[in-house]
């Protein structure tokens, strides 16, 4: 089965993480899928998979057949072959869009081959995940066929990706680290905070790389002593998962790390990406009302809490309010615990999203 799969590079490394680990389970659970990943930014590849190698028109990458977006003819003339034969199914992800080249082939080169389109969305807990999943739309073929799929955290989408280093829940290292992995912001009240309360238990803070790193750094200047934080080299993804699962507790950005942070049952902290009218926040209390059941109401208030403060506009939120709730954050960790265990426990009761796509795809009889 030849599948195709779509990605631009938008933020660092969220996106390509997403589709990187979804085109590896793809292919391991069907060793005889063909899968053709298509990114215009092969350098933010290579950080996060070393073996790709940024410039080149084509490679093979962990059995994956890797094409850069941007080789115009090159990819025209792979693409085009045989009535294109290397794209029944494209995934398109992130809404993206497609190369001119293949607007070309699918649009003005007339292909007798029907493709289907599916439109693999960001993640979101919102109600419209379950609204618009499985749920077609028009295109200027008729030969090209269009569908949404979503990502989501009930059963009634298609789940996170749950890959073999994650089909188990992790054992928490209650004495473990706490991962920093923000974006831009003033962050004194988190370095205070994480001061007050790692300073002399023995565990590190580590700080990733990345586009928060020096808004964090910074605000370290602030503390007397910066010795219980550690600054991590760029990370593989498999490098970063065993990271963030030796961790006790976890600070987080983006899509791809926060699916991980909700598999793993530690506690965690989401900073949402900062979007136009704090819509961050409307994703960040939806997320919220989806883990509600799973924590007593005084716990669920000192997540809600500092969630909120996390991803609300710096103007809007006071040090000394953010420093406070990140604190009772940490010093409860332990007891907030087991409410981020019982939800990791639900998520994987969603299957794998490769594999409910996989199921998708052969009710289209492609396959």
């Amino acid at each position: 089965m030849q599948i195709t799969i779509l990605c631009k590079v938008v933020d660092n490394y969220g996106d390509i993480g997403v589709v990187y680990r979804l085109a590896k389970q793809l292919k391991k659970i069907n060793l005889e899928n063909n899968i053709n990943l298509i990114v215009d930014n092969l350098e933010s590849f290579n950080k996060i998979c070393a073996s790709v190698v940024p410039g080149l028109d084509f490679q093979e990458v962990e059995g994956l057949c890797v094409y850069n977006w941007n080789s115009y003819d090159f990819c025209h003339n792979a693409f085009l072959k045989n009535d294109g034969e290397l794209m029944p199914v494209i995934l398109e992800c992130f809404q993206c869009g497609r190369p001119d080249w293949l607007e070309k082939i699918l649009f003005e080169e007339k292909l007798q081959r029907v493709v289907h389109i599916i439109m693999i969305d960001y993640l979101t807990a919102e109600k419209y995940a379950e609204d618009f999943h499985c749920l077609a739309s028009l295109t200027r073929s008729a030969r090209v066929q269009k569908v949404n799929f979503m990502p989501g955290f009930t059963e009634k989408t298609g789940g996170l990706v749950i890959d073999e280093a994650w089909e188990t829940l992790p054992v928490r290292n209650e004495k473990g680290s706490v991962l920093v992995f923000t974006y831009e912001r003033n962050w004194n009240a988190l370095a205070k905070s994480l001061y007050q309360n790692y300073k002399n238990c023995g565990a590190k803070v580590l700080v990733a790389q990345g586009r928060g790193k020096e808004s964090f750094m910074a605000a370290l200047q602030n503390c007397q002593n910066s010795d219980f934080v550690s600054e991590l080299s760029y990370l593989n993804q498999t490098e970063w998962d065993k990271v963030m699962k030796d961790c006790s507790a976890l600070v987080i950005r983006g899509e791809e790390s926060m699916s991980r942070a909700c598999l793993s049952g530690i506690p965690f902290i989401w900073h949402a990406y900062p979007q136009s009218d704090e819509y961050q926040l409307v994703k960040v209390r939806a997320l919220l009302e989806r883990m509600k059941r799973h924590f007593s109401d005084d716990d669920f208030a000192i997540i809600e809490k500092v969630w909120l403060l996390f991803n609300s506009p710096e103007t809007e939120v006071k040090d000394s309010a953010l420093e406070a709730a990140c604190t009772a954050f940490f010093e409860k960790a332990n007891v907030l615990a087991p409410g981020f265990k019982d939800f990791a426990v639900s998520l994987r009761k969603n299957g794998d999203l490769a594999a409910n796509l996989m199921t998708y795809i052969k009710k289209l009889d492609i396959i």
